[in-house]
């Protein structure tokens, strides 16, 4: 309750931030007492080692009282009408650090004057001292039974009923008027008012942020009170991407919000917004909920915006208490205001009411509720579900995928996908196939076949995947319409679904009907261009109006965005190119892509891009096909970006020759409403920009690949380029784009103007100017010296050069009786106007890492070190995805009877291999039992080997407690390069 409050009280103070600007006197403060009203002087409070005073003279007005100081003894006498009492005054050395906690709580001499402290105060006259620092007031209140609270500033008395406490906890600085709490004595809510006072220059703000200067003030104030609705919207966007994202973290954590009613009643003679909504935190530990009511009441009169807020734990709108809300809110007495019984049209519609106490997720078993049609006619179907379900994560923005789900409770949800198929006799079959490789050694099938339910054939797949000690339960139900397969799957996180749940979501599959295509193609007004990539052999269709742009950071791929003149930055469209670096076949290849994140699609590849790399995501949906060797994967995707914004995304894959090309679309969540396109033009350019992206033969592309030529084009016109203009032997091993994409650094090899280029390239004009140039000869003889100077406290044995390559390799020893060891260093070179820069990178071969990890190892535990690394090619693979930049590598060793994880940083700018962090083996088996910890698992953990023919695959012997049987896992050891730490993948 405590974090909801909080929320809504930021979200106020913000708009108070905005648009209140209070004048406060500065010389003297408002003092309210016994319904009496004292102006001071602002010296009559002062601070002193963080305490509070006031002046002893001021007070006495104040309580009535004879202050008589006696000077000679040093003592005061106060009289209070009733009885006298002495005590001593002398003056306080505040220069005594612990002063503070040595004296007593009496009056004090300071500076001359006579003070009483806060404390004395409370003390001696049973009062609470509260002071308001921004509107310099000062509350003089009864330490019990507070009947009637005056709100000075805001114009209102508060009549208080027994069955509330007003809250005066906290220091006595951090009172504000602008916001008071009451809290049922039987704790099962608290009642807030908030006011906000407005005035001329709130008013003149608003207008200036709205560039509006003929609207009246009060249609300015009105659009002020609109603006604060503002906030709690956003609250609304920070709820629901916490719910539609949620279990994305190790708590599997949830936050949902849930509007039972937004309406509009008359409070105090005004007109005002009430909202009743309830929240939810929850994670796979605890759950709490909560129901609030907000009734903000605007009043132009007094150019104040006040607010009531209700907070109790769910179910707390029972009658006695909904009675108790309503006495509270008749207590309250607004100056200027009619002052009559109000009752609340929502607190009495009983529907509403029950509604929020049941929740956000009312008990199956305890609810009557209704269906709900849900209609698709754009793929066709409709089907009918508990109108108490709410709608969850959405995707329809492609017209061939689609995906809707609805959450039935914080454990359960059930969803509905679509594809086109162009084998329905086949489709079933080659779905569930790529879900079993996908998931791979995850998956346990419980139950598969053809079932009958309502006179119609399903093929039904129950089966259970983990992460960690987490089981996921999964039940499907596919069938073929036309063209098109349907899945309905119900998917339940980390407990087995209830009968209620299950009985529910046989009920949804049952009731799926199948409908005639209303989609009218309208004709629209959009002419597309044809972009064509001849010499990779891919095309695709966008709007003429669109601009194509080529944004690359390697001279080798092409990764073209689509600028779209309405939709700045809510629509990214990416055509990208990256090269898959492993050799498989083109089932390998699917399974890997299918199973793999856009994490990992870094390791295998190069240049791979997808804008939700590292970011929250959820893929909801992927289809495939293998046609004449060629893999096509389709990917409906949502996720946040690095703003937090929801994006609805879909993705092509298209892998031929082990070259990836890849259409992204991604789309802001708020340009589409239950996941489709609002806009219907942009809906129509999306869905042809998809349909067209397809491979083509091309001349140049058989030539290319006749040839075995592996650069892309932008090198491919260079080198030709070269050829024609400096003899056909000219070659350019190496290129690199530097500051910009039209800023090139190319190495030129096997002709008389060999050397390193810098220039600047716009290919699509296929126009190039070379802006400066060092010849081949003074990079290697630069190179050489400065090889020279590296070595100079060795024995130089030899230094040779490759100048086609641009590397030069020395061979050294220690002392002229040690052994020899060779390096070899690429020649990076950076030519300008005024010179230029070499720098020598080190060039490691597979071989050589590898033998350069082991001795520092070595040297390092001082012992003889067996290391294993990851997988097969691993570091060939390693090698190829940027030699010339900082990497990180995962290995395994073992030592003395001893073994555990290395994670390595590999620098090859300063000839370096370091350790970042080492994970003994004891580590690994007390993270594995941290990762099969959750109290709801059926799982428990024993022990874990280690594969002999792969150190990075872990056996985990588990043991099920439900049917006492053992249990294996199997996952991969996987590092993180942010924390350094392993991570376990399946």
């Amino acid at each position: 309750m405590k974090k909801t409050y909080i929320l809504i009280i930021m979200l106020w103070v913000m708009m108070a931030l905005s648009f209140t600007c209070v004048a406060h006197a500065d010389q003297s403060i408002n003092l309210h007492y016994n319904g009496k009203s004292y102006v001071l002087q602002k010296d009559s409070l002062i601070t002193k080692n963080g305490e509070y005073y006031f002046d002893a003279d001021e007070m006495a007005e104040v309580f009535g009282l004879k202050l008589i100081f006696d000077s000679m003894g040093k003592t005061l006498t106060i009289h209070d009408g009733e009885s006298d009492s002495t005590y001593y005054i002398s003056p306080l050395d505040y220069s005594i650090v612990s002063l503070k906690s040595k004296r007593p709580n009496t009056p004090e001499k300071i500076n001359g004057s006579i003070y009483f402290p806060i404390g004395f105060i409370e003390e001696k006259f049973n009062t609470i001292v509260k002071y308001d620092k921004k509107s310099d007031s000062i509350y003089f209140l009864p330490n019990k039974d507070l009947k009637t609270f005056t709100n000075i500033k805001h114009s209102y008395s508060l009549n208080i009923p027994d069955y509330v406490s007003f809250d005066l906890t906290g220091s006595f600085d951090g009172f504000s008027e602008d916001l008071i709490v009451l809290s049922d004595k039987n704790q099962e809510f608290t009642y807030a008012i908030n006011c906000d006072k407005l005035d001329s220059l709130s008013i003149a703000g608003m207008r200036m942020i709205l560039n509006d200067y003929d609207s009246t003030d009060e249609q300015i104030f009105n659009q002020i009170n609109n603006y604060t609705k503002s906030y709690f919207r956003a609250m609304q966007d920070l709820y629901k991407s916490e719910f539609l994202f949620s279990g994305t973290d190790s708590l599997l954590s949830e936050s949902n919000i849930k509007i039972f009613a937004d309406t509009n009643e008359s409070v105090y003679g005004q007109s005002s917004d009430l909202v009743i909504y309830n929240t939810m935190k929850s994670d796979r530990y605890s759950s709490s909920e909560e129901t609030h009511i907000l009734i903000t009441i605007p009043i132009y009169s007094k150019l104040s915006i006040y607010t009531l807020s209700i907070n109790g734990k769910k179910g707390f709108l029972r009658k006695e208490n909904i009675d108790k809300i309503l006495g509270l809110i008749n207590a309250l007495k607004i100056e200027g205001l009619p002052h009559t019984s109000n009752s609340l049209k929502a607190l009495a519609d009983n529907k509403i009411i029950s509604a929020a106490n049941l929740g956000i997720y009312p008990p199956l078993g305890k609810t009557i509720f209704e269906y709900t049609e849900y209609k698709n006619p754009g793929q066709n179907y409709s089907i009918s579900y508990p109108s108490v379900f709410l709608p969850y994560l959405q995707n329809q923005i492609i017209d061939s995928n689609d995906y809707t789900s609805f959450k039935m409770d914080y454990n359960n949800y059930f969803s509905i996908s679509v594809e086109n198929t162009q084998n329905p006799d086949t489709a079933i079959k080659e779905k569930t196939d790529l879900l079993k490789q996908s998931i791979n050694k995850r998956i346990t099938v419980k139950e598969e076949g053809n079932v009958i339910l309502s006179s119609r054939e399903f093929y039904r797949l129950n089966y259970e995947t983990y992460e960690g000690s987490d089981t996921y339960h999964v039940l499907s139900y596919y069938i073929v319409n036309g063209s098109k397969l349907y899945t309905i799957e119900l998917n339940s996180r980390f407990r087995t679904p209830s009968e209620e749940i299950i009985n529910a979501f046989l009920e949804i599959v049952k009731s799926i009907r199948f409908t005639e295509s209303t989609k009218i193609e309208q004709p629209l007004n959009i002419n597309f261009r044809k972009y064509m990539n001849d010499y990779e052999g891919y095309s695709f269709y966008y709007p003429e109006n669109w601009n194509l742009s080529d944004v690359s950071k390697d001279i080798n791929f092409d990764r073209l965005f689509m600028q779209i003149p309405e939709y700045s930055g809510a629509i990214e469209i990416c055509v990208n190119e990256s090269e898959c670096l492993i050799t498989a076949s083109p089932e390998e290849i699917l399974e890997l892509f299918a199973s793999g994140k856009a994490n990992d699609f870094s390791k295998y590849t190069k240049n791979y891009y997808a804008p939700y790399s590292g970011r929250i995501s959820k893929v909801l949906n992927i289809s495939s096909k293998i046609e004449s060797n060629i893999v096509y994967i389709y990917r409906l995707i949502n996720y946040l970006d690095e703003s937090d914004r929801h994006k609805i995304g879909y993705c092509i894959n298209i892998i031929r020759n082990n070259k990836v090309y890849t259409l992204f679309i991604s789309i802001s969540d708020y340009l589409s409403t239950n996941g489709y396109l609002l806009d219907k033009n942009l809906d129509y350019a999306v869905n042809y920009i998809t349909q067209s992206f397809t491979l083509e033969e091309t001349n140049e592309f058989f030539k290319r690949a006749e040839s075995g030529k592996q650069k892309g084009r932008k090198l491919a016109f260079l080198e030709h380029y070269f050829k024609l203009v400096l003899g056909k032997s000219t070659t350019i091993p190496y290129a690199r784009y530097l500051d910009t994409n039209d800023d090139v650094l190319l190495y030129i090899s096997n002709c008389s103007g060999a050397g390193a280029y810098r220039l600047k390239l716009n290919y699509d004009n296929k126009n190039l100017e070379i802006t400066s140039a060092l010849a081949q000869d003074e990079a290697i003889n630069y190179a050489k010296n400065k090889l020279l100077d590296m070595y100079n406290d060795k024995v130089i044995h030899d230094i040779e050069s490759a100048p086609d390559n641009m590397t030069v390799t020395i061979k050294y020893s220690n002392t002229v009786t040690s052994p020899v060891f060779t390096k070899n260093y690429f020649i990076d070179v950076l030519p300008s106007k005024s010179g230029f820069y070499i720098q020598l990178i080190r060039n490691y071969t597979a071989a050589q890492l590898k033998d350069e990890i082991q001795s520092c190892l070595e040297n390092y535990l001082m012992t003889k070190v067996d290391i294993h690394l990851s997988g097969s090619g691993y570091l060939n693979k390693f090698l190829q995805t940027g030699k010339l930049e900082t990497q990180y590598m995962g290995i395994s060793a073992q030592y003395n009877n001893r073994f555990g994880y290395f994670f390595l940083k590999i620098d090859p700018y300063a000839d370096n291999i370091s350790i970042s962090k080492f994970i003994s083996s004891n580590e690994v088996e007390e993270k594995l039992k941290n990762y099969y910890s959750s109290p709801y698992s059926d799982l428990s953990f024993v022990e874990y080997t280690i594969e002999d023919t792969n150190k990075f695959e872990l056996n985990v012997h588990l043991f099920s407690k439900s049917t006492s049987t053992d249990v294996v896992h199997n996952l991969t050891v996987e590092f993180d390069e942010k924390t350094c730490e392993i991570m376990f993948g399946s």
